[in-house]
């Protein structure tokens, strides 16, 4: 410990650390009001966070400290620097934080296009630092850049700019002592981590945002899981084979062995109703893919694809790059470049505004399924051969995970990039902790490189059907929210939903009559799945919860509207009788097990009736 460690300690006079709070002794009680001083502060209450110093003889943090902080956020770069020395006594402490600093100072000189200073900036003052020699080199390549900034070069910046001073200071909070400068927010931090770990202590968390509170604790049940049928679209004149939601969760598409695309829109009261169906295909529709901005959608049917309008169900572009079935494609983040992989061991980079090819890859697998991140940083395409490969765009640097136990049928990736779930044809899904490898890596960021991080195995292990072969390619996903569950369909007609990190089943749905191909779970109302099965048609499943609110709120329409229950009494028992009869599960009431089946024809009065979104 250095002699400023020590003066935080003492930072309260007469509080020694022994002086502890709460029900086990466990909080320090002049930490404690340290973080009490903060949040008033950030509360906008800084005369009230005065008193209380003032009467617990407790500093939040001494004036040093607060003048670093403000010389960061101001870009008083010298003045920054000549208050490390009062920070800590370490050489290599001090030497990387002025390495963080002018690296700052530099980037922000060349964002100014002042090449000068920013020249001077690397050859005076970080290159006799001795350390980081090769991130200096990539910083000095960055002056090749022309004036505006070459868009691909500057997305591996570190800063450039003030909007980028606070993750210097929180570089910089990580390499000094975390009693010497309270990290932002701190205590806000532990109240939602408090909160956090109540929620993930419940397999039932869904949507919780409405109940949780700092009085009590937080508890859900499966009511708040979606296990009722409350609508059957049978529009589909054969095997239904997948399904998705659009990314802003108010339509639908499902693609059929018909050799048609249904696109639907999602109503209010959780009605789904047909807006367009998407006809000429020659083959069966085997694939659908959202544009992340949901304005145009791309039906795979054999080798070819097709780019549709959304908004007028009108064909845009038909793609026949491949010379073997499409098996998989995803899009790119600006909704114009999608990539396609095929089992002709190609993938194709393509332009959907024009179908024109932009690029092609030749591997040397055969692409069973694919996926990118939301960035569009990283390509995750698993082959036939038992592996998933991870292919990082910016430097097309090429890694894969360990070799699965059995042939990959589907892979999901998390929206956030952190999960992977790799489906394996003898009924088993493998999760995958991907960490950071998927997220942005830049040539200036200290440590290793996340590709050379992966696991070696996976973080959770999901089987169902007895551990049986699959003969079909059934697809699974996550779903939820904060995408903490997995579903997937099975051969046996079922609809299997576990809890993503604990790996417990938690329920099984019963209802359809065929093979439940693919399940999409709508990515913003965690109350509603879909699932498409042989059986000609598309269940849509809902939660209890959002049943009972919407009753509620319906109840709360006819209340408000004592005149016109009065004159349309007919109507309004109408639609009295419309709405959803509560739900009847085949489970106690207790925590749910892996036997937990919910039969969704028997909790449902109509399976056609709307019900409250």
């Amino acid at each position: 410990m250095n002699g400023h460690m020590e003066e935080m300690d003492d930072v309260g006079g007469q509080h020694s650390v022994q002086d502890r709070l709460g029900p086990r002794k466990l909080i320090n009680r002049t930490e404690f009001v340290r973080l009490l001083e903060q949040a008033l502060h950030r509360l906008g209450y800084a005369d009230v966070a005065s008193l209380l110093e003032q009467k617990t003889g407790v500093q939040m943090q001494p004036p040093h400290v607060t003048d670093f902080q403000t010389a960061v956020m101001g870009g008083q770069w010298d003045a920054a620097m000549s208050l490390l020395s009062k920070l800590t006594v370490q050489e290599d402490i001090i030497k990387d934080a002025r390495f963080l600093i002018l690296q700052q100072k530099y980037l922000e000189a060349l964002e100014r296009q002042d090449l000068g200073s920013a020249l001077t900036c690397l050859r005076q003052e970080m290159a006799p630092l001795g350390v980081h020699e090769h991130q200096l080199h990539q910083l000095a390549a960055l002056l090749l850049c022309p004036g505006a900034g070459d868009v691909a070069a500057r997305t591996f910046w570190l800063g450039g700019g003030a909007a980028h001073r606070g993750h210097l200071l929180s570089l910089l909070q990580a390499k000094l002592p975390p009693n010497l400068m309270i990290p932002e927010g701190r205590l806000e931090v532990l109240v939602e981590q408090a909160l956090e770990a109540q929620m993930s202590r419940c397999p039932f968390h869904n949507a919780a945002e409405s109940r949780l509170s700092l009085f009590s604790d937080y508890y859900a049940g499966l009511e708040c899981l979606p296990t009722s049928t409350v609508q059957i679209l049978d529009h589909h004149t054969d095997e239904v084979w997948h399904v998705a939601f659009s990314h802003d969760g108010t339509m639908l598409a499902t693609g059929s062995k018909d050799r048609t695309a249904v696109l639907w829109s999602v109503q209010q009261r959780s009605r789904l109703e047909v807006m367009h169906v998407l006809e000429g295909h020659s083959q069966p529709v085997a694939l659908l893919s959202w544009s992340p901005d949901d304005r145009r959608l791309i039906t795979c049917s054999g080798e070819t694809l097709r780019v549709w309008d959304v908004a007028t169900g009108q064909l845009l572009q038909t793609c026949s790059h491949h010379r073997e079935s499409v098996s998989s494609c995803a899009w790119l983040p600006d909704s114009r470049r999608f990539v396609s992989g095929s089992a002709d061991r190609s993938v194709f980079l393509v332009d959907s505004s024009n179908g024109m090819e932009l690029q092609r890859w030749k591997g040397s697998y055969r692409v069973q399924d694919m996926a990118i991140t939301r960035d569009g940083g990283v390509l995750v395409m698993a082959s036939t051969e038992r592996r998933v490969f991870l292919l990082r765009l910016s430097d097309m640097r090429e890694v894969s995970l360990p070799m699965e136990t059995a042939p990959i049928t589907t892979l999901a990736l998390c929206p956030d990039g952190r999960f992977l779930l790799v489906a394996l044809n003898c009924s088993t899904l493998h999760l995958w902790a991907l960490g950071s490898a998927t997220e942005p890596h830049s040539v200036f960021d200290l440590g290793p490189d996340p590709l050379d991080t992966l696991p070696l195995e996976p973080a959770a292990v999901y089987r169902f059907s007895n551990g049986e072969p699959v003969r079909f390619v059934l697809r699974c996903g996550f779903g939820g929210s904060g995408n903490t569950f997995v579903v997937h369909g099975g051969e046996d007609g079922m609809v299997y939903v576990w809890h993503r990190d604990s790996g417990e089943m938690l329920f099984k749905l019963t209802g359809h009559t065929g093979t439940v191909n693919a399940v999409s779970w709508n990515p913003t109302n965690p109350y509603m799945l879909a699932s498409a099965s042989d059986d000609k048609t598309v269940r849509i499943w809902l939660a209890q919860e959002a049943q009972q609110r919407g009753s509620t709120a319906a109840a709360a329409r006819r209340k408000a509207l004592p005149l016109l229950q009065s004159d349309l009494q007919g109507s309004w028992s109408a639609s009295a009788n419309d709405s959803l009869a509560p739900a009847r599960l085949a489970v106690p009431s207790g925590p749910s097990g892996a036997d937990s089946v919910m039969d969704g024809d028997a909790m449902t009065a109509a399976a056609a009736a709307p019900v409250g979104s």
